[in-house]
């Protein structure tokens, strides 16, 4: 597998979270670019980007105030970026509320990804996977230094319903472990993500360390997590390329500690395995 390159594509815009991952609204947002290297226009589209950025924290309205703070803009300049995105429908104003959510022009744009990914011809075999293992599985790409859920199968156990749209960090979970160990070039290098933050006393925080655990994985053929995003929960995850030997999607079985033992998870990968080229011989037809 080390011939195997990364695809690479475009952002995606959604929220985060997922193995414990991030779900808070950052104080600030920070743009692509100083506004002394933009042109108007440039900035004010990388600012509008930002106020849908602000969404990606869970919060299911926000009123112009908190995204003016959010952004640190004045309240005038986030209306007028406001107002644009509602006449675009990418926000929708509350009428009783004044406060303002996502709009339908984000599902729409949503399900055109889904299509694009062809997302729905893998759906059957991550619920299968999930039956057969009794575990949480999830589908995941590459978005920037994140791993980006793109659906999955929850367990009966399970108290998360939908991953969809949800970011984890690379560096701590083993669906950012495959893309990171199968990236070409500098794309997998630990150094180029950036901070190698810690979730738990477990992650990996040093990018030698991460290397040498990329390398590993790249000779077994496969990613575990142990409790390195959220205690008590592991994760092993293998990768789907697609008919040129890029990565596709990363493909994740996790679950508690007491669950996903020593003992069971050689047969964990071995049906993930499975799974994997499932997906990979249904998507060239």
């Amino acid at each position: 597998m080390p011939g195997h390159k990364t695809a690479c594509y475009g952002p995606i815009l959604t929220g985060e979270g997922d193995e414990g991952g991030r779900v808070e609204v950052p104080e600030t947002v920070a743009f692509a670019g100083s506004p002394g290297d933009q042109s108007g226009g440039a900035q004010a589209v990388t600012r509008a980007l930002g106020v849908l950025a602000c969404f990606r924290g869970g919060s299911p309205d926000l009123g112009v105030s908190d995204i003016a703070r959010i952004l640190g803009l004045k309240t005038s300049t986030a209306y007028r970026l406001i107002r644009a995105l509602v006449s675009a429908g990418f926000l929708e104003r509350d009428p009783k509320t004044s406060r303002y959510r996502l709009g339908n022009a984000l599902a729409e744009y949503g399900q055109i990804v889904y299509r694009q990914r062809r997302v729905d011809v893998a759906e059957p075999h991550l619920q299968h996977l999930s039956q057969v293992t009794g575990e949480n599985v999830a589908l995941a790409i590459r978005h920037g230094s994140d791993a980006l859920l793109l659906t999955g199968a929850q367990a009966s156990w399970s108290e998360t319903h939908n991953v969809t749209g949800l970011r984890i960090p690379l560096h701590a979970s083993a669906m950012g472990k495959v893309l990171l160990a199968w990236a070409d070039g500098d794309e997998g290098d630990p150094a180029h993500i950036g901070p190698l933050t810690p979730a738990t006393p477990r992650t990996i925080t040093d990018p030698a360390s991460l290397a040498k655990e990329l390398e590993r994985t790249r000779i077994a053929g496969y990613a575990l997590n142990d409790e390195e995003m959220t205690p008590g929960i592991r994760t092993v995850a293998v990768p789907i390329f697609d008919h040129e030997g890029h990565v596709l999607f990363a493909l994740a079985v996790r679950g508690p500690v007491d669950h996903m033992t020593d003992e069971r998870i050689p047969r964990i990968i071995e049906d993930a395995t499975k799974t994997a080229e499932d997906i990979r011989v249904a998507l060239l037809e």
